[in-house]
């Protein structure tokens, strides 16, 4: 079937199975059509074929679905008594089931549920009831003086039984505790409020009490309470914690959406393969319109509504969060220890009964024969010496069991969780430090765990003139490289100015209020020292001896991590690059950034802005046209900022402007370098953004006859304007990057060092997933050289598991991954036999998390999903701390086989 015959089918299937509308909330409407699944399927994953199916290529069939209006939302008779009614009846509303934490006295029989425990409370109970025999049942021994022997066999089960219960104690104290600690961690859970429009107005309500059909208002800074669909405006998404992907998503209304696929899909009607549908990109380079927003996602610009499709626990954010309660399953170490727990029961059973039958076959050698030693004893006396035989054979298997084991562990894992807690790893699952030691591999998310997921201008061409901010560069050339110092000694003061009224102007993004530059949140791992200032506390807060302040500190290091990560500027992801960057190295102060837009005068000598032309992804560029007081003739003159994409500003340069103000005119030679250093910063997975100029000295106002549009008379048509961009002066070719998180190349390599196989699991493209790798280690020189040494997601689920399998060790790279695809390569690993860590921040990370061996989210700048999922928090955000657990890990694992040496050989 083509995919117009599909298109067309898939409309028929609509129609058919159309619901009717006839009413209200009330009642009068039928009952609703639509199961949580079927409406669930559009976001997860966002497919505009799915919308087809359901509703055809009209948006109103939505809203009749739905029982909803685009504008006046749903019609509720009592807003705030909403449980009521059919609709909640149906879907529900968008609170999530609490997570009820385990009581003291079941983490008390979590602890005593264990092999060893058992086989040391069953030895404890046989050798106080023999104990006990002795003492009351056997007649009394003298020493050879004639003094009467104390019967306190009964003790050494005594001592068992405190040990077991001093254990039982510790092990649920400290579990109870890190319950506790988990708890302050999550306290400040979201409930932030939304403007929701119901009953033809538009109210504030909790995010919590958001119901499918409800129309909700989006603007710059909200994060999306549920799954929705948009219906009008336009808005820039980030979604890098549900997909990890850490490019922006332009959203569009659904009919955009919808007529995208009618009519891509009908141009490749020829092709047999399945629809274009979001996220599909075809032959041509097209791709469908985005309008599934998704629960958890943040708008970085721009203004919109959406009708909610999806709630609570059905929406992507639920569905995650559902996932996670999943029993854990057996560490290694509690895998060996049970095994040495059957180990010891078997052989101290076969040993007992050996000895049993030989000291068995020794008294029927003296009891039978006339001359035996037993043979004229009494019938009482010879029952004594027979139970002395079974006491002995029995007293192997209570002496074998290595009653000290469990203390010993538990002592080894509280110490180790305590040293680790002051390297910034809060250990939730008390086992999860030891198996760390038998870690062999480590799949890691990119963004925001490898990377700080906050793009910055890195790299940068003026004129003949370079600046390089990479921190993986040498200290000596990062000295002599790094932005500020070029900009100040290099670059003249008009430069300067000309490039930060660009920046500064030509730009959505806005200051964050709640920034503060000290701020501990602010830079990830650069402030670990800071942090470990309250962290190097941490021992008084985890000992029971010494108290003081430890409410204090912990209360400061749980507030830095509930705070969450904060950056200097909200906005699109390139332009928030470009403002630190003016930060950094071109003077712009905090708190000025809007002051300098309402009043540019002062600062840039421009009168007004005339015409602002915002960034859409179709042209890859934004402008402004500003009017100056006077230039070099003392005469107004207008001047057009363009900044986008380099490869589509650059070529409609016609010059060059070097660091010294002086003009080259582009010529081959020039274009051929310009060319040139794009392709070098694409192939660094450097994201190249021309900045450039055009001045208008001869024009008395704006727009310029020439250029004026015909249904706009005061602007400038932006076609004639794109046209006229030949003339245009390039001041300067800037790389921006997601950089690497610090001390990230090394912790990889020491990883690698120690036997530990460490792969990038990423939502990114795999040419930058490469790059960036190879950046921090993960793809050496010797590995990318072999085949399947990256690949992407949708290949390797293709994959049958023999051939997963055979290609894994040398896949190093998976991008374009989604949540599934790094769940099934952690699920692989372990049946291979592996050992796996997980370390994620995001939401999309949380089903590999849970599954993990061991799970590390980050304390900062993760989400209260990704911490629900892991078994230790990073709290300082800081991937370097994994090899720290690895360490204590390694440590706590050697120290209990030499403690099991010791006590069996004593036993």
């Amino acid at each position: 079937m083509s995919r117009q015959d599909e298109n067309s089918a898939l409309l028929a299937n609509n129609e058919n199975n159309k619901p009717s509308y006839t009413g209200n909330e009330n009642g009068a409407y039928d009952n609703f059509k639509l199961s949580k699944s079927q409406l669930s399927d559009l976001h997860n994953p966002k497919s505009i074929r799915s919308f087809v199916r359901l509703f055809g290529y009209e948006s109103n069939s939505l809203f009749k679905y739905l029982k909803t209006d685009k504008n006046a939302g749903i019609s509720l008779p009592e807003i705030s008594n909403y449980r009521k009614t059919n609709r909640y009846k149906n879907y529900g509303d968008n609170s999530l089931p609490e997570r009820i934490p385990k009581s003291f006295l079941q983490l008390v029989w979590a602890a005593f549920n264990d092999k060893t425990m058992q086989l040391l409370t069953v030895a404890a109970v046989v050798s106080f009831v023999l104990g006990l025999y002795e003492l009351w049942m056997q007649p009394p021994q003298y020493d050879p003086e004639g003094n009467k022997i104390k019967q306190v066999d009964w003790i050494e089960g005594v001592a068992i039984m405190i040990a077991v219960f001093v254990v039982v104690l510790v092990s649920a104290a400290n579990d109870y505790q890190k319950e506790l600690q988990f708890a302050k961690l999550n306290k400040k859970k979201e409930n932030r409020k939304i403007i929701v429009i119901r009953n033809d107005q538009e109210i504030l309500i909790s995010i919590h009490h958001v119901l499918v059909g409800d129309v909700i208002s989006l603007q710059t800074g909200d994060v999306v309470p549920a799954d929705c669909v948009m219906i009008s405006g336009k808005c820039e998404a980030d979604e890098s914690s549900i997909t990890g992907e850490s490019n922006t998503i332009q959203k569009f209304p659904v009919d955009n959406s919808l007529r995208d696929f009618k009519k891509f899909n009908s141009i490749d009607s020829h092709n047999h393969s399945k629809p274009l549908d979001i996220g599909d990109v075809n032959e041509d380079g097209n791709k469908i319109a985005d309008c599934m927003l998704i629960s958890g996602s943040r708008i970085l610009s721009g203004l919109g509504r959406g009708v909610i499709t999806s709630v609570g626990i059905n929406s992507v954010y639920g569905q995650t969060m559902t996932s996670l309660n999943a029993e854990p399953e057996s560490t290694p170490l509690q895998l060996h220890l049970s095994q040495l727990a059957d180990n010891i029961s078997v052989y101290g059973c076969v040993s007992a009964i050996i000895l049993f039958l030989v000291l068995f076959t020794r008294y029927l050698f003296y009891i039978i024969p006339e001359d035996g030693r037993f043979h004229d004893l009494d019938p009482a006396q010879k029952g004594s010496k027979f139970m002395n035989i079974f006491i002995t054979s029995i007293t192997v298997i209570v002496v074998a069991v290595p009653e000290g084991l469990p203390l010993a562990v538990t002592l080894a894992l509280a110490f180790a969780t305590t040293r680790m807690t002051k390297d910034g790893n809060l250990v939730r699952v008390l086992r999860s430090c030891e198996t760390m030691g038998s870690a062999t591999a480590v799949c890691s998310d990119k963004t925001g765990t490898l990377t700080e997921n906050v793009m910055t201008v890195v790299r940068g061409f003026l004129g003949n003139s370079k600046f390089d901010d990479n921190k993986s560069l040498p200290v000596s050339e990062q000295r002599k490289l790094n932005s500020k110092k070029v900009f100040e000694e290099n670059c003249s003061s008009s430069l300067r100015n000309d490039l930060l009224a660009n920046i500064v102007l030509n730009s959505t993004a806005f200051e964050n209020r709640d920034y503060k530059k000290n701020d501990k949140n602010t830079n990830g791992s650069k402030n670990m020292s800071k942090n470990l200032s309250f962290l190097d506390k941490c021992k008084s807060r985890l000992s029971f001896f010494k108290k003081g302040n430890r409410e204090d500190d912990e209360d400061q290091l749980f507030k830095n991590v509930n705070k969450g990560r904060q950056e200097p500027f909200i906005g699109s992801k390139t332009e928030t690059a470009l403002l630190s960057l003016a930060r950094l190295s071109l003077g712009l102060q905090p708190g000025e950034l809007q002051y300098l837009r309402d009043q540019p005068m002062e600062k840039f000598n421009i009168e007004k802005v005339v015409q602002t032309i915002p960034f859409e992804s179709s042209r890859k560029w934004a402008g402004l046209v500003v009017k100056y007081k006077e230039g070099k003739n003392k005469k107004p003159f207008y001047r057009f900022f363009i900044k986008g994409a380099a490869e589509i500003v650059s070529k409609n340069c016609s010059y060059k402007r070097n660091s010294d103000d002086t003009l080259e005119e582009i010529n081959e030679d020039n274009k051929k370098k310009t060319d040139d250093e794009i392709k070098n910063l694409a192939s660094d997975a450097l994201r190249a953004i021309s900045v450039a100029h055009k001045d208008f000295c001869e024009c008395d106002s704006w727009p310029p006859e020439q250029l004026r549009d015909k249904d706009s008379p005061n602007i400038a048509a932006l076609d004639l304007l794109f046209n006229s961009q030949k003339g245009l002066i390039l001041d300067g070719l800037l790389g921006i990057q997601d950089p690497l998180r610090a001390g990230v190349r090394e912790s990889v390599q020491q990883c690698q060092r120690a036997g530990v196989t460490v792969r990038m699991v990423t939502g990114d493209n795999i040419l930058t997933a490469k790059a960036i790798a190879r950046n921090c280690a993960i793809l050496s020189t010797d590995i990318s050289s072999e085949a399947y040494s990256a690949m992407e997601g949708t290949e390797f689920r293709k994959l049958t598991k023999n051939e997963r399998i055979r290609i894994l060790p040398n896949l190093r790279v998976l991008a374009r991954s989604s949540p599934e695809d790094k769940r099934l390569l952690v699920e692989t690993l372990k049946g291979m036999g592996d050992v796996v860590a997980v370390t994620g921040d995001g939401t999309n990370d949380a089903p590999a998390l849970k599954l993990a061996d061991v799970g590390f989210s980050m304390g900062i700048s993760g989400t209260e999903v990704a911490r629900e999922a892991s078994d230790i928090i990073l709290m300082t955000d800081d991937f370097s701390a994994i090899v720290n657990a690895i360490k204590w890990g390694r440590c706590v694992s050697v120290s209990i086989k030499k403690f099991i040496q010791f006590q069996l050989i004593v036993n």
